[in-house]
């Protein structure tokens, strides 16, 4: 099969959260690591496509009012600048081309502005959003019902396992489960660059490459580990980079606009 590419990778910022990384990773310590939460927009010939849509709109203006006690607990920060539809017109993309959506998982981080897209198609894992809407009481905090409501009407594209989005190996949604049923991650080809993985939250720091460290708020730690060194053995052998989103060396490393 021939190879294609997309043509633009850009990196766009958004809220910031924190938590402690013994939280984030299973044997880590005490430090409070204060993470991006960023979203990435995709220049397709068949399209644009963005990744993960960030925190919900309301979170900018009213975080306790919409988030409740975990806007408190992960300390967010977030401005309307920071919100994805107006962080794609600061990079020169108008919302409404936004073709397709591909969603790593629901949590709140991740979800929020889906509602914003409502004439997308969106590309999930199967047992996603079942699990979204109807999580174990142990994840509750962690989905916002009022993020997935509006979008019941919308065109999801509920995928078995790995998927070549386009057929020519541009864009591939991997299915990378554990910190969620439905997790996934994207592999990016853009044109002469080296792939890269953009791992919504399969893994939230660096350090989780070394021991293949589940997250102590992962919904099967066994499947996360795996998912973990599914990755890793990606970027070992030299087929792709890892993007760990939420680890704050990468988002300082990674150039944010990749052409």
């Amino acid at each position: 099969m021939t190879k294609g590419s997309a043509n633009r990778l850009v990196a766009m910022p958004g809220a910031t959260v924190s938590m402690r990384e013994s939280e984030l990773m299973v044997g880590g310590g005490d430090r409070l690591i204060e993470m991006p939460v960023p979203t990435y927009v995709i220049e397709h010939p068949k399209g644009l496509v963005l990744f993960d849509s960030g925190c919900n709109p309301s979170v900018a203006t009213d975080p306790q009012g919409y988030w409740g006690h975990i806007a408190d607990y992960l300390h967010v920060r977030f401005t309307p600048e920071l919100v994805v539809d107006a962080q794609l017109r600061q990079h020169g993309y108008r919302p409404e081309d936004i073709r397709y959506v591909v969603v790593s998982h629901l949590h709140l981080d991740h979800a929020g502005g889906l509602a914003l897209f409502p004439n997308a198609r969106f590309f999930i894992m199967r047992g996603e959003l079942n699990y979204a809407y109807w999580p174990e009481k142990r994840h509750r905090a962690a989905f916002k019902i009022n993020d997935l409501m509006p979008t019941r009407r919308f065109d999801w594209i509920e995928l078995e396992g790995d998927t070549d989005l386009f057929d020519d190996g541009s864009l591939l949604m991997m299915k990378t489960p554990g910190h969620t049923p439905g997790e996934s991650s994207l592999l990016v080809r853009v044109r002469d660059h080296q792939p890269i993985v953009l791992t919504g939250d399969t893994l939230h720091l660096r350090g989780q490459f070394n021991h293949l460290a589940p997250s102590e708020t992962d919904f099967d730690r066994v499947a996360a580990s795996a998912s973990v060194a599914r990755l890793k053995d990606l970027r070992d052998r030299g087929e792709a980079r890892v993007w760990v989103m939420h680890d704050p060396e990468d988002w300082a490393t990674y150039p944010h606009v990749i052409e």
